[in-house]
Parts: C-alpha cells; structure tokens; sequence
C-alpha cells in the first residue's frame, strides 16, 4: 500500500496565507522554485510557483498565482512487529508520487480615501485531496493622515478527502475551514509602526487524516490497528502583535508574536524576529529566526510515549503535528536587484523540532516589473 499525502504544513506556512493581499501594487510578475526536504528520508517537494500582478489605473489590482508542486518519499506509519502476534512498531511507508496543482485570484480595488477591499478565491486539487476557497478583506483608514488603519477579514475553504483505494474510508469526506480575523495598524513615528491583530477560526467536519492508524487494545488486552479519529469540530482562536523599526535607512528590524489555543488541548506561542539590511545598493540580506512551543492535543499519543495505545473506542491520533514540541526555524533570503526592472533572490530555511523531527528547503526565483 502507498498512501499519498498532501503537501507539509512548513510548505503552506511558507508560501502564503488564505487573506494575502498584494504588497506593494505594480506591474510584475515573479517565479519561484522550492525544494523541500525532511529528515529520515521522509516526504520531499519539489513546487514551482508562478504570480502575475497587474494594475489598472490606481484603484484596481489584479494577482493571479499558479502552482504545482510533486510530492514523494515515506511518512511515519505502525508496522507489525517481526515475530510478535497482534504487536506493531514505529516504521516508515513509501508515499505514492503524487502531483498537485492549485491556482488563486486576488482583486483589490481603492476607494477615494485610499482604503482597500480585497477579494479572492483559490483551488488546488491532488489525487486524494480537493480544495476551494474564497476570502474577502477590508482596510479603513481612520483619517485623512493615514497613520492609524483597520483590518478586518474572512475566509472560507471547502475541503475533500477523496477517497482511493489506499484511504481509510472508501466514500469521499468533506470538510471547511472558517477564519476570521481583525486588526489595527498604528504609526508611532517616522521610524516606527506597530499592529496588533484576533483570530478565531473553526473547522468542522471530517478533520482526521485518511491514511494515519493508531493502535487500539480490545476487551481481551489485544492490540489491533484501527483508523485514527479527530474530533469533527474545532475551534480555535488567538491573537497577534507586530512591531517594525526602521534603524537607519537600509536596516529594518520586524518583530512579531502570535498565540494561539484550541479546544482540542493545543495552545501554542510562536515569536519571529527579522531584520532586513540593504548591504549594498544592489543587495539585500534578510535573516529569519523564528522560535515555536507548542502544547499536545488532548487525544494524542506519540508513537515513542511509555503509553502509546488506545482504547477500543474514542478519539485517538499519532500525528506528532498535534503533540507537544519546541521548533526553531532559522532562515536567509538573499536579494539582488540586477536593475529596476528585475530582482532574484533566494532563501535557504532550517527547521528543527525537540524531537528530532528535521526539516530543511530552498526557494529561488526573480521577479520582473514591466
């Protein structure tokens, strides 16, 4: 059996969010190739990404993104254990070579006063799983001097879990992810911005992963694989905080914070810190470091925990992404303007969790501005 995955949530972190918005508004377009590895000869990506942004007048802009990205490699799965009856252990199974290819519009249009209204929509479909989205976006100023803005926003994504004949389930399972956020933009000075954002979000429906097994213990002390089960509800919801400085001209710093719980037990705290240095006229170094911590869901047990099995009934996962860790992401983004016209840059991230679990990826590309 080789079951297929969907991309790493490192990957998604990396290239985008539901509510992106353009930037800076121009004419351009970019194309970027990523490279992504795990340790342990896990899962491996290789993704190309394509944006076109065009403006019309001042008060309109357009961004389309096209993506497709090839997965393969071996993800954590129980295996019988060689020799034991109704025993099993931590192995690794081969993930079947998969493609995936996705697309998202963005339309954002100016009123008199300058204030934005975003909307978009994005798709993505893979052989085992299919994703749509929308999402709309609002930023007031608070007056004339443009110093203070709010932001508010939704998104909405329709999910299936399609079914193969590799899945747990042998009907397709659908699921959405609603998320709302708020936000303040304040000037403090010259030099200086902050901004301060909620969230909260909800997914419902069916949340577990169609491939994953867990190990259940039957009335008579006998261990089995079954399906692992997620809730089919969570809630979540948090808040963000952002502070920019401007040095010196060509030295930007940017720190930012974010918390996060759930109902399922998780509460997280993630801190960035990233500075941006103009080292000469034409380059640009940007380093990253990026600390995550983490709390484990309420129904899960790692695979190496003195405990790691079921009872016959409940909810039950593996899945290290819902247990407890510590992560470190350290990363440089290297930027060369060649003229005003094009740009190249490349990034190299490394991701390290308490537990082992290693990551690292690439990203290279250049944007052109026509």
């Amino acid at each position: 059996m080789k079951p297929t995955m969907r991309k790493p949530a490192l990957i998604l972190a990396v290239t985008g969010g539901l509510l992106a918005t353009v930037a800076h508004a121009e004419d351009k377009v970019s194309f970027h190739a990523t490279q992504y590895a795990e340790n342990q000869q896990r899962i491996n990506v290789v993704m190309g990404e394509v944006s076109i942004d065009k403006d019309f007048g001042t008060d309109y802009t357009v961004r389309l993104d096209l993506g497709h990205d090839a997965i393969s490699g071996a993800t954590p799965m129980w295996e019988p254990k060689p020799g034991f009856a109704n025993e099993f252990v931590e192995g690794q199974q081969n993930v079947a070579n998969e493609k995936r290819n996705s697309v998202a519009g963005t339309l954002i249009a100016r009123d008199t006063a300058r204030n934005e209204y975003t909307v978009g929509a994005s798709w993505s479909s893979e052989p085992d799983f299919l994703s749509t989205g929308v999402s709309a976006q609002a930023q007031l100023w608070h007056d004339d001097a443009h110093n203070r803005s709010y932001t508010v926003g939704v998104g909405l994504l329709a999910n299936t879990a399609i079914a193969t004949p590799f899945t747990n389930k042998r009907e397709d399972r659908s699921s959405t992810v609603l998320n709302v956020q708020a936000g303040i933009n304040q000037v403090l000075n010259p030099t200086s911005t902050v901004e301060g954002s909620v969230y909260v979000g909800q997914d419902k429906g069916y949340l577990s992963n169609h491939y994953l097994k867990i190990v259940r213990t039957d009335a008579f002390g006998l261990h089995y694989l079954a399906d692992e089960v997620r809730p089919d509800q969570r809630n979540s919801g948090g808040l963000a905080a952002r502070w920019i400085k401007s040095w010196k001209p060509g030295v930007v710093s940017n720190l930012w914070y974010r918390y996060y719980t759930d109902d399922w037990g998780i509460v997280g705290h993630t801190v960035e810190v990233k500075a941006h240095w103009d080292v000469a006229p034409r380059w640009r170094l940007s380093p990253v470091l990026r600390m995550h911590q983490q709390s484990a869901a309420s129904f899960y047990r790692g695979y190496g925990d003195a405990v790691n099995t079921f009872a016959a009934t409940g909810l039950g996962v593996n899945d290290a992404r819902l247990g407890a860790f510590t992560a470190n992401t350290t990363a440089l983004n290297v930027e060369y303007q060649s003229s005003s016209e094009w740009t190249f840059n490349t990034n190299l991230s490394d991701y390290r969790q308490d537990n082992g679990f290693s990551a690292r990826w690439l990203v290279a590309g250049f944007t052109y501005k026509y």
